[in-house]
């Protein structure tokens, strides 16, 4: 492997003079368009770098004779920055080749050296491989860009527009939203309502550490996600989460400042139609299937009851779920932002209820039956 990427430096090194002699003008520099992409399209911020590499295809027959492949390396892990309002590589400068065509594969943020192969991800043709992260070392968001073909053509200049990059994300996020599911019974005149306050919302148990491995698809393009089978009682169901998943999360306690003892920093839950957003997960989550005693979530809640007599009732509710409990959602997938939606319905639990009047204190009067008892007195005169 390591001759092969010699050889392969070596090659780049010779084409990259002969396409500078040959087509010295600006206007053919190789450039990029670049996006990420979560569930819809965003800017690439340009402060950050990204790797790319690269074959070339010009005569297919000569160009295997001479390497052994249809394509011969164009790029092997050059860094590709905004600069001077374009994105370009950042250590050598390419050019289009007059005929051809030259296939990209980019990943962010940018690994390694530049003209080494030695990233994570490690790229080939064919393949995206992601090895040991640890999203708990590095917060860092994992991003891959679908293969790009890009066809030449002598006669237009520039010789090709910039390649278009757009990139997904590797990893899931972990979100939030917390409400009151009703703050009151609706009586206008006698209302029973509720003040709801979280303390604390905590969770933990994520899988932290794992490999993920990208294979191209049959479109040429795009990738086949990991996909693994989780075993259900209904159907089947294919997730795309990563494998070899290990390590363990620690607490993570998702309101700064939070205190059980010092109500100025509680919460105060609006109703559900307003939720209140509580702070995400740190950084980025590792995809992974969601299971029974693992990922954690812990709330601590204080309820106030303003009873329509005057009175009011005190009481601390604190309870821990498993976070597959909170939904159908069976996994953190690839490339989701994934937010809980939480409605704390603050009156006595039972099984199902839209409404507090479900649960309003009721009575069930009966009268019973009289007793018979014989008293009997001896009365002496």
């Amino acid at each position: 492997m390591k001759k092969y990427i010699i050889i392969a430096a070596a090659a780049i090194a010779a084409m990259a003079c002969s396409k500078v002699v040959d087509a010295p003008e600006a206007q053919r520099e190789i450039s990029f368009t670049v996006a990420n992409r979560v569930q819809t399209k965003a800017d690439y911020a340009t402060t950050n770098t990204f790797g790319t590499y690269a074959w070339y295809t010009a005569n297919a027959a000569s160009v295997a004779a001479a390497t052994g492949s249809d394509h011969a390396p164009f790029m092997i892990n050059e860094g590709v920055g905004y600069t001077s309002s374009v994105w370009k590589t950042l250590h050598n400068t390419f050019y289009w080749p007059k005929t051809g065509s030259i296939d990209f594969i980019s990943y962010s943020p940018f690994d390694g050296t530049n003209n080494t192969d030695d990233s994570n991800p490690a790229i080939t043709q064919n393949t995206i491989t992601y090895d040991d992260i640890d999203v708990t070392a590095d917060v860092i968001d994992y991003m891959y860009a679908d293969k790009v073909n890009c066809a030449i053509n002598a006669n237009t200049t520039p010789a090709q527009s910039a390649v278009p990059t757009v990139f997904r994300h590797a990893l899931a996020k972990l979100s939030f939203k917390i409400a009151a599911n009703f703050i009151t019974d609706g009586d206008a005149t006698n209302p029973t309502t509720w003040d709801v306050y979280v303390k604390s919302v905590k969770i933990s148990g994520f899988k932290t550490i794992g490999d993920c491995a990208l294979t191209l698809n049959a479109d040429g393009t795009s990738w086949d996600k990991p996909e693994t089978n989780i075993s259900l009682t209904e159907t089947p169901e294919i997730v795309y989460v990563w494998t070899n998943l290990s390590g363990t999360s620690a607490e993570q306690e998702l309101i700064p400042n939070a205190s059980l003892t010092d109500n100025t920093k509680w919460i105060k839950l609006n109703a559900k139609d307003n939720p209140t957003t509580i702070n995400p997960a740190t950084g980025f989550v590792m995809p992974q299937v969601l299971a029974a005693n693992t990922q954690k979530i812990e709330l601590a809640l204080h309820i106030t009851t303003h009873l329509a007599n005057g009175l009011d009732i005190e009481e601390d509710y604190n309870r821990e779920l498993d976070l597959k409990d909170l939904s159908s959602l069976k996994a953190w997938q690839m490339n989701q932002n994934i937010v809980y939606n939480i409605q704390i319905k603050p009156v006595a639990y039972v099984n199902t209820y839209d409404n507090p009047n479900d649960v309003i204190i009721t009575f069930d009067p009966s009268v019973a039956d009289w007793t018979d008892v014989n008293a009997t007195a001896i009365i002496q005169l």
